[in-house]
């Protein structure tokens, strides 16, 4: 299949996008600390934007078997970081959101990476940084608008 030079071009970008992106995410995830583990950074921050769930959705989206997200989410729930509800919809499902415990260790754990990242980006104008969160910002926006549209 022959592309036009233009959508080669966009999709050389986007693909550039996304692997700055992945190498920026893995180095603030090694930056992390042992009290945040990587897996319980990533099911708040799922459960942060879609909650309530229900662990097969929660498995979906994060890519996952439903038994190792049950299994995470139940870990989540023994340290009070989540709690399981009935579903109204379906007495037989559970939802899952986070606690107000659970949004303050994830607020913790994302400070905590951000005063390691501070070191490495010093001097980085503050307004560049901005400029910079502004537009992943509005990207993030367009793509869930585009996604929830299909």
């Amino acid at each position: 299949m022959c592309m036009p030079d233009t959508d080669a071009s966009m999709r050389d970008l986007l693909v550039e996008l996304v692997t700055t992106s992945s190498r920026f995410a893995r180095l603030a995830a090694r930056l992390g600390s042992d009290e945040h583990p990587r897996a319980w950074m990533r099911a708040l921050s799922l459960l942060e934007e879609y909650q309530p769930l229900r662990i097969s959705e929660f498995a979906v989206i994060d890519r996952c078997s439903q038994p190792s997200a049950t299994a995470l989410l139940k870990k989540l729930v023994d340290q009070g970081l989540v709690e399981r509800t009935s579903d109204p919809s379906d007495s037989r499902a559970v939802l899952v959101e986070t606690t107000d415990k659970g949004a303050a260790w994830l607020a913790d754990g994302r400070a905590f990476i951000g005063d390691g990242l501070v070191p490495y980006l010093s001097d980085l104008d503050p307004e560049q940084l901005k400029k910079l969160t502004d537009g992943l910002g509005e990207l993030r926006t367009m793509l869930k608008t585009s996604i929830s549209d299909q």
